[in-house]
């Protein structure tokens, strides 16, 4: 069980600190009382997301907030793994929101791959990348940069640079 004030990875929504764990209701009628982990989101510091404790599927979307050496080991495990690209643009879509609704930072460094690769494909022949593509693309990148930023003590706009360099 995870304790007020840590910090931890919550699926899509990212980083996030647990502000409070309680016992409260969320129905109109007070009825149905469970025990809530309270998370503020780092990117979204107005929010707040409920996630009852006792709901496996939602409490295994959090997780500690990876390390240097965790991202490090990532970062290489990952780097030789391709995602296979989907012709069709609907069923990527599909497949790529699952890929970021789950936030596994291992499919999500596959997915941004996979995007980035299509993306300077498209832009050598002289044509635009998917709308759709591009926000998937932010999205992961997103998730990604900002745990990494989190635990690497470094900018979101350095990231990118800091995976290049680990890759290489």
């Amino acid at each position: 069980m995870f304790q007020v004030g840590e910090v931890v990875s919550y699926g899509a929504t990212g980083i996030c600190t647990i502000e409070d764990i309680r016992v409260m209701s969320l129905s109109r009628t007070g009825t149905n009382k469970q025990e809530y982990y309270l998370l503020r989101p780092a990117a979204s510091p107005t929010c707040i997301t409920y996630v009852p404790t006792a709901n496996e599927a939602l409490t295994a979307k959090m997780r500690p907030v990876l390390t240097q050496m965790q991202i490090d080991d990532l970062i290489c495990s990952v780097k030789d793994e391709k995602l296979e690209w989907i012709e069709d643009t609907r069923h990527r879509a599909d497949a790529f929101g699952q890929i970021i609704a789950k936030g596994i930072t291992a499919e999500l460094l596959k997915l941004i791959g996979c995007l980035y690769v299509q993306k300077q494909e498209r832009l050598r022949e002289g044509k635009k990348f998917c709308t759709t593509d591009e926000k998937l693309l932010a999205s992961a990148e997103r998730i990604v940069g900002e745990e990494f930023a989190y635990s690497l003590q470094i900018s979101q706009s350095e990231v990118s640079a800091y995976i290049a360099d680990k890759i290489k």
